[in-house]
């Protein structure tokens, strides 16, 4: 079989809306990584196949995202680029799409990743007349793109939120499981920060000549299960899901360098990880946040490993509870699960999300010298990706 390697992967800091990253567009976080892998690598920029990049929430980004990130960073006009929209699974279903170009021998190496800038979301006024001026439309209902295209579910008619607290309700999930799950997300991302860990993945981001952001702005210190407690439910009245156990929509973006086993050998490259499976699942709408166990299922099954067999597991912490559901119903160790920290803690840059996690996976395995791991995230719609690697 012609294996398949990340060569590296490479994300920025991720930034709470509003803050560090603010004035940075999607095109333009993407562009800081790309430049930056590719320098790192020591590549010829020519050979480059493909670049591909998921994002969610496309209004107002402007024509081609992935070619505007593509050229912005100083690559050949010459090389495609496009961008790839599957909710927050879009990042991941670039890294898949990528994997089977190379697999087909239509391409040797891709950049494959995503990004998205929640700061810069833009609020829509639908069903404006067209002759009706800007001006005048100030006080008609606008939505926020961000809610409406990155975290309702249409085909329910639910909040994501509100689908994350029918799993709390269903499995009887509990509001003090889901806190204390993200009071140690929030412990083990800042003690991660202060170790370093996060250093060999986290590309530093110029915000002016004066100031540089390089480590993840959400991860809280001085955070109490009675700070989780306060919290008032954010989706249902009487509900168990509140902003603190549940991830916050980030800026941020996330490239992983893919080639062929024969391109990789060829120009001496040191890759991080063999991709060793990858799997897509759906479910019905609903049970959304439920489609990690069967997306989890099949990805071993595919890799011919047994649950024992995978060292470290990075499931997408959306939600505390769905979380929390797949770690019940598979028996995974908590403690073989986001070791540094998950999306609660660090943030879910929605377009960027599934590489972001895949990244710090790949990271964790080299640190914690551990050979075989495993990433899922589920995405609005209904289903699930996953991704398993296994370090050389």
């Amino acid at each position: 079989m012609n294996f398949i390697y990340i060569i590296d992967a490479l994300r920025t800091p991720v930034g709470s809306p509003f803050k560090g990253l603010k004035n940075f567009t999607a095109s333009q976080l993407a562009a800081v990584v790309i430049k930056e892998i590719v320098k790192r690598n020591d590549l010829d920029r020519s050979l480059i196949n493909e670049v591909i990049l998921g994002n969610t929430v496309s209004a107002g980004i402007g024509q081609s995202l992935a070619r505007q990130a593509s050229i912005q960073a100083g690559l050949p006009v010459s090389i495609p680029a496009y961008a790839v929209n599957h909710v927050c699974g879009a990042s991941l279903q670039s890294l898949i799409i990528a994997c089977q170009a190379i697999r087909s021998g239509n391409a040797a190496l891709i950049l494959a990743g995503g990004t998205e800038s929640a700061t810069q979301c833009p609020l829509l006024f639908p069903n404006v007349d067209e002759n009706l001026e800007i001006s005048k439309a100030k006080g008609r209902q606008f939505m926020e793109s961000l809610i409406n295209d990155g975290l309702f579910c249409q085909l329910t008619g639910k909040r994501m939120g509100e689908l994350a607290e029918d799993v709390a309700q269903r499995f009887k999930i509990s509001r003090k499981a889901q806190d204390q799950f993200s009071l140690e997300s929030h412990q083990k991302a800042v003690a991660a920060q202060k170790q370093g860990k996060f250093s060999k993945e986290i590309v530093p981001v110029n915000i002016s000549s004066q100031q540089v952001l390089n480590k993840d702005e959400r991860p809280r210190k001085n955070l109490t299960l009675k700070s989780f407690e306060l919290l008032a439910p954010a989706f249902v009245k009487s509900g168990t899901v509140t902003s603190g156990n549940s991830s916050n929509p980030s800026d941020a973006a996330c490239i992983l360098m893919v080639a062929s086993e024969k391109f990789s050998h060829k120009n001496k490259l040191k890759p991080l990880a063999r991709i060793a499976g990858h799997v897509s699942v759906a479910v019905e709408p609903k049970d959304v946040f439920i489609s990690a166990v069967p997306a989890l299922k099949e990805c071993l099954k595919k890799c011919r490993w047994s649950l024992e067999d995978v060292d470290l597991f990075e499931i997408s912490e959306a939600f505390a509870a769905p979380v929390l559901y797949a770690q019940k119903i598979l028996k995974i160790p908590p403690e073989k699960v986001n070791i540094w920290g998950g999306d609660i803690a660090i943030g879910h840059p929605l377009g960027a999300a599934g590489a972001r996690i895949l990244t710090t996976l790949c990271h964790a395995l080299a640190d914690q010298k551990k050979k075989r791991g495993l990433a899922c995230i589920s995405y609005g719609g209904g289903g699930c990706l996953a991704t398993a690697v296994e370090r050389t």
